[in-house]
């Protein structure tokens, strides 16, 4: 195509000021308003606000990625000073496909003028070549042999009043449609694939109504990488009194709105507050049931027989009725819901977004080298910087937040579920800052005097609210070494004996012996970590001295250098035991009596003394009866190997009588072992019973 014919037809795309032209002057005189302050969080999530001043009315416009629109929608917030909120609107999710649904052309026909010539067939048009004027039929390439090869060439053919007319596309000097409402299809089609250029962003355009100069923000959530927290820490000088740690706590935050910060007001922010993600920006239609269309059906009347018996019935429409007030009760319910989850988002946003934009209290004073000013919320740590901060977009920026001189104390944790033989070099540090700290990675250095500094390991910061302390474990101490031996045991104390049954209180103890050998020239601040039972307690002198973890006691114990030291660590539980006075053995009765010595009364000792006689005789007739068993299955699995031996000799025979004499006399011996088991077994009934009967009638302290 000669250059002419594209400055034609761009100059007649561009010459209508239909709808689209408007829409197009609308999105010029949108205003962008410039970022102002961030409020980076550690739950995922940023804090963006946007000000400056308007006049009149006025549309603001706002670039936001394609999924972040969710959050927008969720959470914008926009306050004018003097004025009213006219709307928020935005193309859809897919804004392309919807536009070129209701055009004569789709999006790609616009690549090239012959797939968009032949997709408006039958549009009236103009070309300059023989002034042909008619409706366009279609385009047709055709290959033309020249000097320098084969080239094709597009015929374009139009029905005129005069027949049908052809030319070659690329010889026009212009291409006109004459109905303006094609060439604002055009335009339409061509501002929209501009406006949407970049597919993974989307315009939010916000509409203020009002008169004069004023001054207007806004401010919304989106989705951003969480701020890192970096600390940096001088261990206080060994043995010093009152020694402090210096710590410094930077922030790594990123840049990732896609815009430029200029002199923008940082806020840090450190918690754990709910958050929601809602899919607004997607569209849901409710599915309705189909109603058949009726059709009138031929119906065959019964012949009448006539009234046999006179009733009326009143008409019942109670099932029709409940199912309509059933469905209307739905609707009902679904319209409250859905009014109370919007009220519920529109509540919690802005909860969220007046926490955020209030003021920060204030901090006292801090060192000079201290960027940011530090507070707390009931929920949050929050961290603002007095200063405006430029970052580049996709760049990160680093910035101290914190610089403080902290008590700290050096000190030696002994973990045996870390290491079994030797303690961990830690640092025992107190947060007396205005503001708790958040967790994060830690560096530890070492400056010894006169020297350079030393880095001697790394750390997890753990999170160290306001006038707390913290342990800071960074090495293991390898010079000094610790033995532990654990004993159970368990002491018997007052027997209760009712109605069948003993019961009996029992100290169970737990004993560790930590054995703390410290090194040859320096002493040891130790600090074991014992573990918490459940239920149990720490009993002697360390009851009142140790400190108490969630689950761990921690003791102090100071050890000179070259020494050794013993630390006996008891825990206590008091319990029951109970058993059954009927199945009580003999030996555990002896061994009660034993080891209770003079704490069980003389009226349960010889209680426990007779039951103890009575099951001892019950005892020695279950091992009779229980000899007598073994002796009775002995003969029967003899006898059974007789049977079979017989099978293969006579009767008749010297083996096969003698096997017969020998079935006999075990014939005899069986029927006295059964005699015998019959006595005894009813003597152990009688027993028993005279046993169950008298220890279910005592009830003895």
């Amino acid at each position: 195509m000669n250059r002419s014919l594209k400055t034609y037809l761009v100059a007649a795309l561009l010459s209508t000021s239909t709808l689209c032209g408007a829409h197009s002057a609308y999105s010029a005189t949108a205003k962008e308003l410039p970022l102002k302050s961030v409020v980076m969080t550690t739950s995922g999530l940023a804090l963006y606000e946007h000000a400056g001043s308007v006049s009149d009315d006025q549309t603001l416009k706002l670039s936001v990625r394609l999924d972040g629109v969710d959050d927008v929608l969720k959470s914008l917030v926009v306050l004018d000073s003097n004025g009213t909120l006219g709307g928020v609107s935005l193309p859809g999710r897919s804004p392309l496909s919807q536009l070129f649904r209701d055009l004569p052309f789709n999006q790609n026909d616009l690549n090239s003028l012959v797939n968009l010539l032949n997709a408006l067939r039958g549009a009236e048009v103009h070309l300059d070549t023989d002034n042909i004027r008619g409706q366009l039929m279609n385009v047709s390439a055709e290959q033309e042999r020249t000097r320098d090869g084969v080239v094709t060439r597009n015929r374009i053919s139009v029905l005129t009043k005069d027949g049908i007319k052809t030319a070659i596309i690329e010889d026009l000097g212009y291409l006109k449609f004459t109905d303006d409402e094609i060439n604002t299809q055009l335009q339409y089609g061509l501002e929209a694939l501009y406006d949407n250029r970049i597919q993974d962003r989307r315009n939010v355009e916000i509409s203020l109504k009002g008169k004069g100069q004023r001054d207007v923000s806004m401010a919304y959530i989106q989705e951003a990488p969480l701020w890192k927290s970096s600390y940096r820490l001088v261990a206080p000088k060994d043995g010093a009194k009152d020694s402090k740690a210096i710590l410094q706590g930077w922030a790594v935050l990123e840049n990732t709105t896609g815009q430029d910060w200029n002199d923008v007001h940082v806020t840090l922010m450190s918690g754990s507050p709910v958050t929601y993600h809602q899919a607004l920006y997607e569209s849901y239609h409710v599915t309705r049931p189909e109603l058949p269309v009726k059709i009138m059906d031929r119906v065959m009347p019964r012949t009448d027989s006539g009234v046999m018996e006179s009733a009326r019935y009143a008409e019942d429409d109670s099932f029709g009725g409940a199912k309509r007030s059933e469905i209307s009760g739905q609707r009902a319910r679904s319209m409250a819901l859905g009014k109370s989850m919007v009220a519920n988002n529109m509540a919690m946003a802005d909860y969220a977004m007046e926490e955020s934009l209030a003021p920060m209290p204030s901090a006292p004073q801090m060192a000079q080298t201290v960027s940011a000013a530090a507070s707390e919320t009931a929920s949050q740590m929050v961290f603002k910087f007095p200063h405006g901060i430029d970052l580049k977009a996709g760049h990160s920026l680093m910035l101290p937040y914190a610089q403080l001189n902290l008590p700290a104390e050096e000190i030696y944790v002994y973990q045996p579920d870390t290491n079994p033989i030797h303690p961990l070099s830690s640092i025992l540090i107190k947060n007396t800052s205005d503001s708790a700290l958040p967790p994060g990675i830690l560096t530890i250095y070492d400056r010894p005097e006169q020297q350079d500094m030393l880095h001697i390991g790394d750390a997890e910061m753990p999170l160290i609210p306001k006038s707390e302390d913290r342990l800071i474990n960074f090495a293991l101490d390898t010079h000094t070494k610790i033995d532990r031996v654990i004993q159970d045991d368990r002491a018997l104390g007052l027997i209760k004996l009712n109605k069948g049954v003993l019961t009996q209180e029992v100290v169970y103890e737990n004993k560790t012996f930590y054995t703390i050998k410290a090194p040859a020239e320096e002493d040891r601040n130790i600090l074991l970590e014992h573990p918490i039972r459940h239920g149990w307690d720490l009993t002697g002198e360390l009851a009142d001295k140790a400190d108490k973890t969630l689950t761990h006691y921690r003791i102090r114990v100071n050890v000179k250098a070259g020494e050794s030291k013993k630390v006996p660590v008891i825990l206590r539980n008091k319990g029951h035991e109970t058993i059954s006075l009927v199945n009580i053995s003999p030996s555990d009765i002896t061994s009660r009596l034993r080891m209770s010595g003079t704490q069980i009364s003389p009226r349960v000792k010889d209680a426990l003394k007779k039951i103890g006689t009575m099951r001892q005789d019950i005892y020695n007739e279950e091992q009779s009866l229980n000899q007598l068993q073994q002796e009775r299955n002995r003969i029967t699995r003899d006898q059974d190997r007789i049977r079979e031996n017989l099978r293969s000799v006579s009767q008749n025979s010297a083996i096969g009588k003698r096997y017969l004499t020998n079935l006999d006399k075990q014939e005899t011996q069986l029927e006295a072992i059964l005699t015998k088991e019959d006595n005894i077994q009813a003597s152990l009934q009688r027993k028993r019973n005279e046993l169950s009967a008298y220890v279910n009638g005592l009830k003895l302290d």
